[in-house]
C-alpha cells in the first residue's frame, strides 16, 4: 500500500466527519420538517411543492452519501484501498481525503463522466518517466 499509516488515520477522519456533518443535516432536516402549503394560490402551492421535493432530494443524497462513506471505511482496512478499480494506478491522497468513497482516480472518473454524456475522448496517460541513464551505458 502507498499510503502511510498516518495518511489512513487521517482518511478515517474524514469519513467519520463527513458522516458527522450527513448525519446532523438529516437530522436537522428531519426536526424541522416541511410541509407544503395546501391553501394560497396556485404559484404558492407550487412554489412549497417545489421546496418539498428539494427537500426530498436533498434527503435522498445524502442518505446515499452515507451509504458510500460507510462502504469506505470497510473498503479503507482492506489491501486494495487508494487503487483505481479501473486502471489499478494510485488514486491519490488529496482525492481519496476530499472523497474517501472515490474507487476510481480522476482521469478514469473523468472518462466515464464523458461517456456518460457522450462525448468520450480519452486522455492518453502519461508514459512513465525514462529511468535516468548515465552516458557511458550509451558506449556499451
Amino acid at each position: 500500500m502507498y499510503l502511510t499509516p498516518e495518511q489512513l488515520a487521517e482518511i478515517k477522519k474524514s469519513i467519520e466527519d463527513q458522516r458527522q456533518e450527513i448525519l446532523e443535516k438529516l437530522n436537522q432536516r428531519n426536526e424541522e420538517g416541511y410541509e407544503p402549503e395546501v391553501r394560497g394560490d396556485e404559484a404558492d402551492i407550487a412554489n412549497s411543492e417545489g421546496i418539498a421535493m428539494t427537500m426530498e432530494r436533498l434527503q435522498s443524497r445524502d442518505v446515499r452519501l452515507l451509504k458510500k462513506l460507510d462502504e469506505a471505511a470497510r473498503w479503507v482496512e482492506s489491501d486494495d484501498f487508494g487503487y483505481c478499480e479501473s486502471c489499478g494506478e494510485e488514486i491519490g491522497f488529496k482525492r481519496l481525503l476530499a472523497r474517501p468513497a472515490a474507487r476510481q482516480c480522476i482521469e478514469c472518473k473523468q472518462n466515464e463522466e464523458q461517456r456518460e454524456r457522450g462525448y468520450y475522448h480519452p486522455r492518453p496517460r502519461k508514459p512513465p518517466k525514462p529511468l535516468h541513464r548515465d552516458e557511458d551505458e550509451d558506449e556499451l
